[in-house]
């Protein structure tokens, strides 16, 4: 019997022993060590998704506080190149424009021309690069004349010598002229209509 409680003895002392060992070893290894990383995970950028919206029809509200400008608070795209003329036109920096059936004027550059039913009624528009890339750039080619149907989203002109550098083509009056349209129309759709 006293065997017998020896060997009870000293296999509670054995499994105590490797219950301990491994409670240290385990927090051991659970403690926080700080560690260069061998390899940086850099996220891969997401793609742009452009969404357009269909309009609901909603009301503008037209503010004027004098009789020559006029601030209007513009909920769905403008369609009309009159908005724009006759407006404040830096309330207008990056509003979203939908023209339908509009002229253009005169062609100024491989991606810049004017549009719009007068030299005194006209807006200022600018291809994205989207439509002057690839394949695109053969199928776009805006001549004098033409009508069109454009969208896109209204933007603060460059300095004179910016919109030379990036709108090839455009001669130095002409840029010293846009500095006094304040905004262009950078479209990103384009339509050709019959004429």
């Amino acid at each position: 019997m006293q065997d017998n409680a020896n060997f009870i003895s000293k296999k509670f002392w054995q499994n105590t022993s490797i219950f301990i060992i491994l409670l240290v070893s385990g927090l051991t290894a659970c403690t926080s060590e700080p560690k260069q990383p061998d390899v940086v995970v850099v996220p891969t950028p997401q793609a742009t998704v452009t969404v357009t919206a269909t309009p609901t029809p909603t009301t503008n509200v037209v503010v004027t506080p004098n009789p020559q400008v006029t601030t209007i608070v513009q909920t769905e795209p403008i369609t009309d190149v009159l908005v724009i003329t006759n407006a404040n036109k830096q309330t207008l920096v990056n509003k979203p424009v939908q023209f339908q059936n509009v002229n253009v004027q005169s062609v100024v550059g491989d991606r810049a021309f004017w549009v719009g039913s007068s030299n005194t009624q006209r807006v200022f528009v600018v291809l994205a690069p989207n439509l002057d890339a690839g394949t695109a750039e053969n199928q776009v080619v805006v001549k004098q004349g033409q009508i069109l149907d454009l969208a896109g989203v209204l933007k603060p002109v460059p300095s004179v010598k910016q919109a030379q550098q990036q709108w090839k083509g455009l001669t130095a009056t002409e840029a010293q002229g846009l500095q006094n349209q304040i905004i262009y129309l950078e479209a990103n759709q384009i339509k050709f209509k019959s004429s």
